[in-house]
Parts: C-alpha cells; structure tokens; sequence
C-alpha cells in the first residue's frame, strides 16, 4: 500500500510540474522585459516554477538589472554623502555611511537645522523608542514646510533602508538647494524641478543640435554636461561649435 501511495504521490507531482510548464509556454512566447523576470514581478505559476526547480537563481538579465541599479545606487549615496557632510562640517558633524549615520536622527535632525537655520527638539537616549521618535521630528518638521514624502516613515530611516534614505535626501535637496534657484521667465506656480529644467534650457541655449527636456533620456549621450560645463568653464570641454556640422563634443 505504502508503494502504491509512493507511486501515485510522484505521478502527481509530475503532473502538477508538467501542467505548470504547459501553462508557462501558453502564457505566451514574448521575451519579457529586462525586470520583469525578477523574483518578486514574477506571478505566481512561475514562482513556484522556480522553487520546484530548486530555488529562485537570477538568469543574466536579471543580474545585469541588479547591477544597474546597485551601481546607480553607490553613485547617489557617494553624492549624497559628499552634499551632506558640506552642510554638516558647519557644526562639526560628519557621515561616513549614510544608511547607519541617519539611523538614530541626529545627523537628520542638524542637517536641517543647518539648511533652515531653525532649531528642532530632540530626544537623547539611545533606545529604538528614540530614534524613531528623532526621525519623526525631522519628517514632521519636513512635512509643516509642505515637503511632499512619499511612503516614506521613521521606521524606514531607522532601520536604514537604502532605497527610502536615497529618496528622504533628494526630497530635502530638492526643497532647500534646488528651490532657491530663480530663473529669468520662471512663473510663480513653477515647481523647483521645472525651474531646474528652464535654467539648463537657457544654459544651453545655442548649442547645435542640444535641447534639454528632461531629466533622463537628454542626458545620456553626455552633450548636455559638456555644454553646461563649456557655458561656464570654457577650458575644460575643449572646443564647442555653435555651427551644427562643426559640433565637437568630449562625452564623459
């Protein structure tokens, strides 16, 4: 009896195993999208696909999504640091790693003493219970400036989560360093972000062939930082023409 239950606990695992591949080769032969391979985009059939066939192993598109954005990631959290630490040396603090150094709110909450010359309260012990309570103070302050955050909470600073400590920084970057920027034909209902993108417009005005009209796609090719910098610091680029057939660029 204990055979016959062997036997037909294997016919239906196999079965269960074919009727999942069955599925997968119906739900269509495309090639997916660089991402949409990753563990988590996967549906359900496939997750469990994968678990069968021992275990959820990243195939090379995925690490190469992986690597991407880890890369851009360290990119951003070196600038960051680097931005930070020129407001904090003003009193005497600095951040070495911006995940752990924010965790407890302290940095946080002079980081924005020093950008608004306000002075904000905040508890000392060391508990979680405290800093939890000092990344409130900074988020609360944020948020009576009308910062926008979006899904962003103390807890996620607190336990130093990269993604979400990347995007508290450029929120506060965005709101004090960029806001101040004032453009000659800026509207008073434009955002700092589009105030960001008129100044690049005029900065660049003249350049053959160069228009900037966005933050993403405009600035792959690397034309856009050498006419910034040509604009401002003539000797570094090398030489620009102004004529479209003349154009010579030094991409980074």
């Amino acid at each position: 009896i204990s055979g016959n239950a062997s036997y037909r606990c294997s016919m239906s695992s196999s079965a269960d195993f074919s009727d999942e591949d069955d599925f997968s080769q119906k739900s269509g032969s495309a090639s997916p999208a660089p991402g949409d391979t990753l563990p988590w985009n996967l549906p359900k059939h496939e997750r469990s696909k994968r678990k069968i066939q021992g275990g959820s192993v990243l195939d090379p598109a995925e690490r190469a999504v992986l690597r991407i954005a880890d890369e851009r990631d360290k990119v951003q959290k070196k600038t960051f640091t680097k931005w930070i630490n020129q407001h904090l040396m003003k009193v005497r603090k600095h951040v070495n790693d911006l995940y752990e150094d924010l965790r407890d709110g302290h940095n946080l909450i002079s980081l924005l003493e020093v950008l608004s010359g306000d002075t904000l309260p905040r508890e000392k012990g060391r508990m979680r219970f405290h800093r939890l309570q000092n990344v409130q103070i900074a988020l609360d302050y944020l948020k009576r400036r009308q910062v926008k955050l979006v899904n962003i909470r103390n807890d996620d600073i607190t336990d130093g989560n990269p993604k979400l400590t990347l995007g508290l920084i450029w929120t506060i970057i965005l709101h004090f360093q960029i806001s101040d920027i004032h453009v000659t034909g800026e509207s008073e209902d434009m955002s700092a972000k589009e105030r960001l993108l008129l100044w690049t417009q005029q900065a660049t005005e003249g350049y053959a062939g160069i228009r900037c009209e966005n933050f993403t796609t405009c600035w792959r090719d690397g034309k856009l930082f050498n006419a910034i910098i040509h604009k401002y610091r003539y000797g570094i680029c090398g030489v620009f023409s102004l004529h479209k057939h003349k154009a010579c660029f030094f991409n980074f």
